[in-house]
C-alpha cells in the first residue's frame, strides 16, 4: 500500500557492520528461550487474492517448513453485496479453514463500499444491519474466530474510510458501532477485532482515533520497507558496507520511532500489538530492495516476547504498487516462482525457523508427545492428557500441561507438577485429568507441554503439536 514520507529527528541506534545487524536477533533468541514458548506470535501469510485457490497458503508453508494456519484475505470496496455477503470468498475460505484444524481467517473488513458512504453514517449506525448479516454468513460458512481488520489501513488518504481531515472521532464511533453489531449477531463466534492503521500514523491520531478497549482485540500497524527524503532506492554501485549503512539509516529514522511509538499505546491499553501486513519493497518502488537487515530487524521485534505481538503476516505477492514476494510459490500451487529478493528470503526462512522451533541446549529435557484418551473428548466429561519427560542429565524442573484453544490460543485449562527431580538419563511419564466445560465451544483444542525451570525463570522446553476435537 502507498505510504506518506515521514521526517522524524530522533536519535540513531549506531550499529556497527554486519555483526551489529545480527546482534538483535540474536538478543531476542536469547530473550525468547526465557519465556513461555506458547506466547509465541502467530504467523500467517497474504498470497494475494486468493479466495479462489486459498490452497496457494499451503505452498507457503512448504517453501517456510511451518505450517501456516492464518490465510489473510481483503473484501472489496465496490458494493454492500461484496462487504454482507461475499459468497464466492468466504465459501472458499471456510473450505479452507475447515480443511485442517487450527486454521483461521484474517480478515480485512471494508466499513462502506467507496462513493457509497460515510464514517458520520456509520457511526450513526445507519449500517448496523449490513453488518449483522455478515457476521450471520460468516459463521455459516464456519468462518467463527476470524482476526477482523475492520476498516484496515484507515490513516491512508487511500482508503474509503480515511480518518484524517477532522474525522477521528467519527472512525472511532464507526468501528464501535461495527463490532457492537457483529458481537451481537453472533456471540459466540469469538470474532477478534483488529485496528489497523499504517506505521506512520501521528500520535496524536492514535488517541484520536481509538475506539476503546472494549472493541479492541489487537493493534496493528502495516509497514513495507520504503524510504524517503533520499535514502531509498540505494543507488546500484552502493554495495557492501554502503548498502547496509542506508538499510540502518532508513531503519532507525523512520522505523524504529514507530515500532517504539505502537509498542507504547499497546501496552497503554493492555492490548497485543500485531503485523498484519508487512515486507521488502522493490527499489523502483521506493524501496531498499534485498533488504536482509530490515527482515531481521522486524522478526527479531516480531519475536520480542516483550513487544506482545499476537500476530504478524507477511505481504507475500507482487502488488500493483510494489514487490514483496519471498517465497517460490507460484500462482498454481507449485514451486516455481524466483523472487527477485533470495537474501532476504533465505533470511527470513533461515530466522523464522530459528525463532519458533530453536534447538533444545545440550542436557535440556525433552517431552514426548502428548496423547488424549478420548476421540473426540466430550465438553464437561473427563479426558487424560499423558506424556514423559526425558532428562539426559540431573536436574530438577517444573512440568507443565496447558489445554488451549486451537485457533486462538486462549487458555482453557492448566497442570503444573513442581520440583520435579531427575537422575541423568531417567525418563518420568505424567498423566493428568482435564475437563473442557460446556461453556467453551465445540472445536479444535490442543495440548501444550512445557518444561521450565525449578524456579520458573527459564522455558527449557515446549511443544504443541497434539490437536484434539471436542464435541
Amino acid at each position: 500500500m502507498p505510504e506518506m514520507p515521514v521526517n522524524l529527528n530522533l536519535p540513531e541506534v549506531k550499529m556497527t557492520g554486519f555483526k551489529g545487524a545480527v546482534a538483535g536477533v540474536v538478543s531476542c533468541m536469547a530473550m525468547l528461550s526465557s519465556l513461555e514458548a506458547s506466547a509465541l506470535p502467530l504467523t500467517g501469510v497474504y498470497r494475494g487474492e486468493v479466495y479462489s485457490q486459498p490452497n496457494l497458503i499451503n505452498a507457503y508453508s512448504e517453501w517456510l517448513g511451518h505450517n501456516v494456519t492464518m490465510g489473510q484475505g481483503h473484501q472489496a470496496k465496490d458494493s454492500w453485496a461484496n462487504i454482507e455477503n461475499p459468497t464466492w470468498q468466504l465459501q472458499s475460505w471456510g473450505n479452507w479453514v475447515r480443511a485442517q484444524p487450527g486454521r483461521r481467517l484474517n480478515y480485512s473488513v471494508s466499513m462502506f463500499p467507496s462513493g457509497q458512504g460515510s464514517l458520520a453514517d456509520c457511526a450513526a449506525g445507519i449500517y448496523d444491519f449490513r453488518f449483522r448479516a455478515l457476521a450471520n454468513n460468516m459463521v455459516a460458512h464456519g468462518l467463527q474466530n476470524s482476526i477482523i481488520r475492520l476498516g484496515w489501513e484507515f490513516s491512508g488518504s487511500w482508503m474509503p474510510w480515511y480518518s484524517g481531515n477532522g474525522k477521528q472521532a467519527s472512525f472511532a464511533g464507526c468501528f464501535r458501532r461495527i463490532v457492537t453489531a457483529m458481537r451481537g449477531a453472533q456471540p459466540s463466534a469469538g470474532f477478534k477485532f483488529d485496528w489497523n492503521p499504517n506505521y506512520d500514523i501521528a500520535t496524536a491520531d492514535l488517541a484520536a482515533t481509538y475506539p476503546g478497549d472494549a472493541y479492541v482485540d489487537y493493534i496493528g500497524f502495516d509497514l513495507y520497507d520504503q524510504g524517503w527524503n533520499g535514502r531509498y532506492p540505494v543507488p546500484s554501485g552502493c554495495t557492501g558496507s554502503c548498502q547496509l549503512e542506508r538499510w540502518q539509516n532508513n531503519w532507525n529514522v523512520q522505523f524504529a520511532p514507530a515500532l517504539s511509538k505502537f509498542r507504547t499505546f499497546a501496552q497503554s491499553h493492555n492490548k497485543p500489538l500485531s503485523v498484519p501486513e508487512w515486507g521488502v519493497n522493490d527499489a523502483s518502488t521506493t524501496g531498499g530492495g534485498d533488504n536482509t537487515f530490515f527482515v531481521k530487524q522486524m522478526l527479531a521485534f516480531i519475536f520480542d516476547p516483550a513487544n506482545n505481538v499476537g500476530y504478524h503476516s507477511y505481504f507475500d505477492c507482487q502488488a500493483g504498487d510494489g514487490h514483496h514476494q519471498l517465497s517460490d510459490g507460484d500462482n498454481n500451487g507449485g514451486h516455481s516462482f524466483q523472487t527477485e529478493f533470495p537474501n532476504a528470503a533465505a533470511v527470513f526462512k533461515t530466522q523464522h525457523a530459528a525463532l519458533t522451533h530453536p534447538p533444545p541446549s545440550t542436557g535440556t529435557p525433552t517431552a514426548a508427545t502428548a496423547t488424549v484418551s478420548a476421540a473426540p473428548v466430550t465438553r464437561g466429561a473427563a479426558f487424560q492428557v499423558a506424556s514423559s519427560v526425558t532428562a539426559p542429565s540431573a536436574t530438577t524442573v517444573v512440568v507443565k500441561y496447558e489445554i488451549r484453544s486451537a485457533t486462538t490460543r486462549e487458555l482453557v485449562s492448566e497442570k503444573a507438577y513442581t520440583s520435579q527431580a531427575f537422575t541423568a538419563g531417567q525418563t518420568r511419564a505424567y498423566s493428568t485429568s482435564f475437563v473442557i466445560p460446556t461453556s467453551w465451544p465445540a472445536g479444535t483444542y490442543r495440548v501444550d507441554t512445557l518444561v521450565f525451570s525449578a524456579d520458573w525463570s527459564k522455558t527449557l522446553h515446549y511443544r504443541n503439536d497434539t490437536l484434539f476435537t471436542a464435541n
